[in-house]
């Protein structure tokens, strides 16, 4: 998790730059708009000098403005618009508002989102990254296939028989855990026979751990490749027997024509 953040934090250096660029930008010109407002309200002396010291602490000069500005979208935004609803202008509540709607919600929604979709593009591209969730997923397969084999070894010895995977596959909460598993077993017959690989009729944990982690889920590319060249094998090899018979029959038959023409003299 640490290598993951550390790694993500590197690939999202370039957004983050353009992030800051982008709401500081924003951030500049509605300070300077806000500022240029509330200059005449805290140089009138006819206004209570209390009054106009707490608008003066959050927008007296530009970089005060600036920092309010960033305390409203990412912080407590209700100090600031309390000091000028309550002694400007009650109508800077739409202000406010409007502002904590479109940036404090939207703009920094949208840049976290920027930020998660970079996490998953470098999870998903990082190669120390990858190996260390296939390592995990094929932990978390083995315990659950430790649980599964110690479950359906009945008598303890170490295999499973047809008899007690019948059994295994009988209970609806074992069947619903391998469905979770993507594996949808119809035919448990079948389903021994294809993880029984030595054909000794007893299975054992790691028949049973690579033979679930073989057929679950959809068909992957490499078995349709693999599939598709040991079709066109066999079809080259069925060719190669059907001319050998064709040549075979050819002979027997060229033969059998000589030994009638033999018998006529």
């Amino acid at each position: 998790s640490l290598y993951l953040m550390t790694t993500s934090m590197k690939g999202s250096i370039s957004v983050l730059f353009w992030s800051v660029v982008l709401l500081a930008l924003v951030q500049m010109m509605i300070a300077f708009l806000l500022q240029s407002f509330l200059v005449a309200y805290i140089k009138d002396d006819s206004i209570e000098k209390g009054r106009r010291l707490e608008v003066y602490k959050y927008y007296g000069s530009f970089a005060r403005t600036m920092l309010t500005m960033f305390e409203i979208t990412l912080g407590n935004w209700m100090p600031p618009c309390r000091a000028l609803v309550e002694n400007v202008n009650e109508f800077y509540m739409l202000f406010f508002l409007f502002h904590k709607l479109i940036i404090g919600f939207s703009v920094v929604s949208v840049i976290g989102a920027v930020f998660i979709q970079e996490t998953f593009k470098v999870a998903t591209t990082d190669d120390r990254i990858m190996v260390m969730t296939k390592e995990r997923a094929r932990k978390t397969h083995k315990r659950k296939m430790e649980s599964l084999f110690n479950r359906t070894d009945a008598n303890g010895d170490g295999a499973i028989t047809r008899q007690e995977l019948n059994a295994m596959l009988s209970d609806i909460d074992v069947r619903t855990r391998l469905s979770a598993m993507e594996l949808d077993i119809r035919d448990s017959s079948g389903f021994f026979t294809l993880l029984d690989k030595d054909c000794d009729g007893r299975i054992t944990f790691e028949e049973l751990s690579d033979g679930v982690s073989r057929l679950k889920g959809f068909a992957k590319s490499y078995d349709v490749a693999i599939l598709h060249h040991n079709t066109y094998e066999l079809q080259k090899l069925v060719h190669a027997v059907k001319e050998s018979l064709d040549h075979s029959n050819l002979r027997a038959s060229a033969g059998q024509i000589g030994q009638n023409e033999r018998d006529k003299f």
